[in-house]
């Protein structure tokens, strides 16, 4: 395939995606070329879903902003692609999200889901793709989540069912607490 024929198929795309696949066009092409770390993607490719998938699927790419809007069009579960620090699966929840708990207060984690099941995962610093997952809020202090105590600052973010961690300052490892 060539940059006219993937113009031409985003084109005529379902109305839904067409935005974000105009998006992930301008990502891939410069001044009416496509980029030449993408060209063998491209001529390998018979339709631009072929060739999206194909840089979803190179490890070399995980970190890119391209990457996280091939993730987000498919919602796909791109989680697996990243070692976190610390993952709690199958997590049954009674609330609308994960409580954290700040002495006397509690804040709700969104998941990003509608299911009363969530995952927990804690990152280091620029350890996933945090362009694929939706920020909600950074959190600062000592908190209890999930009966680990945390002391830091945290990015906080959700997706599809999973409240995910990213450490950005900590100044001790999350240790296990008495529930």
């Amino acid at each position: 395939m060539n940059v006219q024929e993937l113009k031409e198929q985003i084109e005529g795309a379902p109305a839904a995606s067409r935005a974000a696949l105009d998006k992930m066009y301008l990502y891939v092409t410069t001044g009416g070329g496509i980029m030449p770390a993408f060209a063998d993607y491209l001529a390998n490719a018979e339709t631009y879903t072929e060739f999206f998938d194909a840089i979803y699927h190179d490890d070399s790419q995980k970190f890119s902003l391209l990457w996280a809007e091939c993730a987000k069009l498919k919602r796909r579960n791109w989680l697996q692609f990243f070692e976190p620090k610390m993952l709690i699966q199958n997590i049954r929840m009674k609330t609308d999200g994960l409580p954290i708990q700040f002495g006397s207060g509690v804040m709700l984690a969104p998941t990003g889901g509608r299911d009363n099941i969530a995952n927990f995962y804690l990152f280091e610093s620029k350890a996933f793709n945090a362009n694929a997952a939706d920020f909600v809020t950074s959190i600062g202090g000592t908190f209890t989540l999930l009966d680990h105590e945390f002391c830091g600052i945290y990015g906080l973010y959700k997706y599809r069912g999973s409240v995910i961690m990213e450490e950005w300052e900590v100044e001790r490892e999350a240790v296990k607490v008495d529930a």
